[in-house]
């Protein structure tokens, strides 16, 4: 019976320690708010009524799973042989060397997609959502002297993620096409995404309030209070539903409504002391809804 018992347990843990695994390859690599970014470009052709373009949608992926490892990337050109994590710490913490790995291969990936498939996206637009993706993370050196990384400037960073992540996964659709960009149905769709980004990345400034304040750096919720903040995001989502009913009808409208509606469910019950997987797959999660239910309403 004792034998038994124990196997059990055995096969919990077993159990247990895959899931956690899996979770962590998921959530914590960056493959899921990656997915979110295919989605969401995906989304982008619906929208704007033009063919999908799967080389395109996969070049985002692959930026976005870089982007969001270039810190582990940095961390390990930086002090390649750094001591390894207790395996009490968080899943992210004791696979840097893998999240490095990961970052490495997507953006070298990214290149060849970018260069195989000779995707029409001018160079010059890369090149500086470049330059913000990784000044957010890597610090500046200039004239020996080290510069803040742009996620360190008070009140930046939300901007930054919403700007980036509309260009990326709205723009980007529409300049593979040949769309014009200046277009008012081009505007009015990158300008609802930038809305709606902004109101789910005001969530993480949540997240990191403590943080941020215990690291000087002055945030939203820093300046304005988590409640408020939570507010801000409320009255955007706002905005944004106002603009998906005078440029979007029918079935369409009623899922960019709906998308909306859930994500303020999301910030409504979001505080600092929420977990970390909260925000990782329900704020991030409710791109992934948004997509799905606009790409519903085309069914």
């Amino acid at each position: 019976m004792a034998q038994d018992q124990q196997l059990s347990i055995n096969s919990k843990y077993r159990q247990h320690r895959i899931g956690e695994q899996l979770l962590g390859i998921t959530v914590y690599s960056s493959v899921f708010i990656s997915c979110c970014a295919f989605s969401l470009t995906i989304e982008a052709y619906k929208l704007a009524g033009l063919p999908i373009s799967l080389p395109l949608a996969v070049f985002v992926f692959l930026a976005t799973l870089f982007t969001y490892n270039l810190s582990s990337v940095y961390s390990f050109i930086r002090r390649p042989h750094q001591q390894k994590y207790k395996s009490g710490s968080e899943w992210w913490q004791r696979n840097k060397k893998l999240l490095a790995i990961v970052g490495a291969v997507s953006i070298a990936g990214a290149a060849g997609v970018y260069l195989y498939f000779d995707l029409s996206i001018n160079m010059w637009v890369i090149l500086h959502l470049a330059v913000i993706s990784v000044g957010y993370t890597v610090p500046v050196v200039y004239k020996s002297k080290r510069v803040r990384p742009l996620r360190k400037i008070p009140l930046l960073k939300v901007f930054l993620i919403a700007y980036v992540w509309a260009v990326v996964t709205a723009m980007f659709p529409l300049l593979d096409a040949g769309v014009e960009v200046m277009d008012q149905d081009a505007l009015f769709l990158l300008l609802r995404r930038f809305l709606f980004i902004l109101a789910l990345a005001l969530l993480f400034d949540i997240r990191d309030y403590a943080y941020d304040r215990s690291k000087n750096t002055l945030t939203i919720p820093g300046l304005i209070g988590v409640r408020y903040t939570k507010l801000l995001s409320l009255v955007l989502l706002v905005l944004y539903v106002g603009l998906a009913m005078v440029s979007e009808g029918g079935e369409v409208q009623r899922a960019l409504m709906a998308s909306a509606l859930i994500a303020a469910g999301v910030v409504i019950f979001s505080d600092e002391h929420k977990p970390r997987i909260y925000y990782a797959l329900l704020a991030d999660g409710a791109m992934l809804l948004h997509a799905g239910l606009v790409y519903l309403a085309f069914s």
